[in-house]
Formats: C-alpha cells, structure tokens, sequence
C-alpha cells in the first residue's frame, strides 16, 4: 500500500506536465504558408457593387473603387491598379436597413474576391478562377454604416495586402539574402 501511495504524486505531476506542455504547444506559432494563387500577381482591375435595400446609405460603387483604389496604393503599392488586367478584385457590399420607430441601423455583407486568368489543363480553355476571398457581415446605427462599411474593407485590403506581400515575398529578397546564397544581407545600416 506504501508503493501505491507514494507512486500516486509522480503519476498526478506527470499528468499535469503532460497537460500543461500540450496546452503550451498551442501557443507557438506555427509557419505560415504563402498562398501560391497569389504569388506572381502583377495587376488588378477594380470592380465594385453596391445592393442596398432601404433608404440609401451614401455608399456608391464609385465610393468603393475610389476605397479599394486607396487601399491598394497604402497596403500592397507593388500591386497595379489597371483597369484591363484581366486579373481583377471585385468587391460586393449588401446592406439593408434595420431601423424601428426607436432604433436606427443597418446590417450588411462585405466580400472581396481575387480572380485571376487560369487554363483548364485538360481543354487549355482560358477562364477565370478565384485566387483569394474574404467576406464578412457588418452593422450598427445608421449614421455609422459609410464609415462602418470602409473601416471593414481596409480591413479586408489590409488583410489580402499581407497575403500578397507573403506570396512574393521571395522575390523581393536580394540575390545575395535568398536562402542557399549565403544567407547574408545585401542592406547594410
């Protein structure tokens, strides 16, 4: 009975570290990978779309351009804006109003998309295929639905920025920093 009891504690703190490392696992980050359909994307077209169901919230598909435009130019200025590259990023605003005789809102959807030119292996038919999207829902008083609705979607560019910057990533580096050159940096300060 001794044994038994005096195994008991060593088991128990066992089971808490293994608990406890797994539980600490969870916390490293983990490598992100670059997404491929994003890598080589040279130039986009901007396209936007405005449904609105109510009163109108001052938001035009002009309004959008001009937002993603701007967004662009801050978070990926690498990236083209042209508007024939058949490449494009598309993005559709839904909102509906949501006010009562006591409360003035609106909700709505975000989305953005990616496309860009893909060939059907198979037929080699040109088409276009999604590369990258992201939607979300958005709502709130009605007087904050414009700036609701263009906070988002720099959140959105911003988001997609990172992707693009990740996926050509590699050939920003200098010859002499990519991996099996050394390693070295070619910037000195």
């Amino acid at each position: 009975m001794r044994t038994m009891d005096a195994r008991e504690p060593f088991h128990v703190h066992t089971r808490r570290a293994v608990w406890t490392l797994s539980a600490l696992l969870w916390l490293i980050p983990h490598p992100v990978a670059a997404d491929p359909f994003l890598s080589r994307l040279d130039c986009v077209s901007v396209q936007a779309s405005v449904w609105e169901v109510g009163d109108s919230f001052g938001i035009t598909t002009d309004v959008l351009r001009e937002a993603i435009r701007a967004g662009l130019r801050t978070h990926a200025p690498r990236l083209k804006i042209e508007p024939g590259c058949p490449d494009r990023i598309d993005c559709k605003v839904f909102l509906q109003d949501a006010s009562t005789d006591t409360f003035k809102g609106f909700f709505g959807h975000i989305a953005i998309e990616v496309t860009r030119k893909a060939v059907f292996q198979d037929t080699a038919l040109l088409t276009a295929g999604r590369a990258w999207d992201l939607q979300s829902y958005v709502f709130g008083t009605r007087d904050k639905a414009k700036t609701s609705v263009l906070d988002q979607l720099n959140r959105h560019l911003a988001q997609f920025a990172a992707d693009y910057l990740l996926a050509n990533r590699k050939e920003d580096q200098p010859e002499e920093s990519k991996p099996g050159n050394g390693g070295a940096s070619a910037e000195t300060r």
